[in-house]
């Protein structure tokens, strides 16, 4: 998950640090299928048609990446418009705010192409489909769905692979992911225009980008059961909730992968790392416009860290979590300048009290809900790398102290916006 808080990580390092000390949690493997032997050759159990791509199969990629650029530039309304949305659990919440808050002021695109990780991954259908589905968006990260989500297995985690339950996420899931929806994101994919997710593959160690749109296409309970199951992985934070197993088929045999957070693996995306380490250039994306949301923060305030276990490896991982955020913003960045695209991002500013990627309540989600919605309502919300560097330097020397949701600044402070449109 991009962004991880402090509290996400702590919860981690609580349970894992109570388990280890008992010296049972090792000791527990629970039973399942192997993993196929050879990856690249396997397919989704019921699935003939390629709609997904492993992160080191170049020879797919290089077959894919011409034809879907070529559809999106297909459907562009007269601007190709690329929305990359992160993880961040709790901090989900500001990104679908800030979408509806951006259809209420009409400064909301119409995206081509939309793509999420981890909390993105869910709020990504909704946003692909545009606004006539706000109010869907709206309810599901509102607070009151998500309220009470986190149930604690209890003596359960010494013999489980997750502290919390995996129930709560499916549920959630099952209700907002409706055949409809799926049936929606299908007739919109026929157009061209693109819908990604990605997965972590724990037997490769690796990203698996899913194209939903031509998932959704194929139709049928086998589709629309993986279009969920997908999603449900892409958002099992691991050792949160438990991993998702996907069965597959090589050579008649069936067997099954293990899938968890696209996060573990990367923050968001707008392109697979083939793409970056490849220099593929796109000529048909040539001169799009590229936006990203960090479900989060990319840095925190200073404070005073513990001198215990817990806090530091707590900080730790939310100081790296932070660093790949921030280094992806600037991959990010060179691809889109490399490509003749532009480029701006936004992030729940460091000044602004962040209940982390746990809060899952009613009360915190309701209040990043409105707060995203709020900024999103005002305009002032997207930045350049060197615009956020600008910013925390001026919040740096003027030390100010941490802003509850509702009086908060928002990611592009007003002054700035009028700044930028000026220019």
């Amino acid at each position: 998950m991009a962004a991880h808080s402090t509290s996400l990580a702590f919860g981690l390092a609580r349970g894992l640090l109570t388990a280890s000390g008992l010296g049972l949690a090792a000791c527990t493997t629970l039973p399942r299928l192997e993993a196929p032997p050879l990856a690249d050759a396997a397919t989704p159990l019921g699935i003939a048609a390629p709609i997904r791509l492993g992160n080191l199969d170049s020879e797919t990629f290089a077959l894919q990446a011409r034809e879907t650029t070529k559809g999106v530039r297909k459907a562009a309304d007269g601007s190709i418009d690329i929305l990359a949305l992160s993880g961040g659990g709790g901090g989900g919440a500001f990104g679908a705010g800030l979408m509806v808050g951006l259809s209420k002021a009409g400064l909301r695109p119409r995206y081509e192409m939309v793509t999420g990780v981890s909390t993105g991954s869910m709020i990504a259908p909704f946003v692909f489909l545009g606004p006539e589905w706000d109010d869907e968006l709206a309810e599901a990260y509102g607070g009151k769905a998500t309220d009470g989500m986190l149930k604690s297995r209890g003596i359960g985690v010494l013999f489980e692979p997750s502290v919390f339950r995996g129930e709560p996420l499916a549920e959630l899931i099952d209700r907002f992911i409706t055949d409809d929806l799926i049936e929606a994101v299908a007739k919109e994919a026929a157009t061209g225009r693109v819908l990604l997710v990605a997965t972590t593959n724990l037997d490769r160690e690796e990203t698996e980008y899913w194209n939903m749109g031509a998932l959704a296409q194929l139709g049928g309970e086998t589709a629309h059961n993986l279009f969920r199951t997908v999603l449900a992985a892409s958002s099992s934070v691991p050792g949160v909730f438990p991993p998702v197993m996907i069965a597959v088929e090589q050579d008649g045999v069936t067997y099954q992968e293990m899938h968890v957070d696209g996060g573990a693996t990367t923050p968001f995306f707008v392109a697979p790392d083939l793409a970056m380490v490849t220099g593929f250039t796109p000529q048909s994306l040539r001169g799009a416009h590229v936006q990203v949301v960090i479900n989060g923060q990319v840095s925190t305030a200073q404070r005073s860290t513990k001198n215990n276990a817990i806090d530091i490896a707590a900080r730790s991982f939310s100081a790296a979590m932070n660093h790949l955020a921030r280094v992806a913003l600037l991959q990010t960045e060179a691809f889109a300048a490399r490509n003749s695209m532009t480029f701006a991002f936004t992030a729940i500013p460091d000044s602004v009290v962040f209940g982390g990627s746990l809060a899952l309540d009613e009360p915190d989600m309701k209040a990043m809900f409105e707060y995203g919605m709020r900024c999103g309502e005002h305009g002032e919300v997207w930045m350049t790398p060197a615009k956020a560097l600008e910013q925390a330097e001026r919040d740096e020397a003027a030390r100010m102290a941490p802003q509850p949701t509702p009086q908060a600044r928002c990611p592009m402070p007003a002054a700035t916006v009028q700044d930028e449109t000026a220019k």
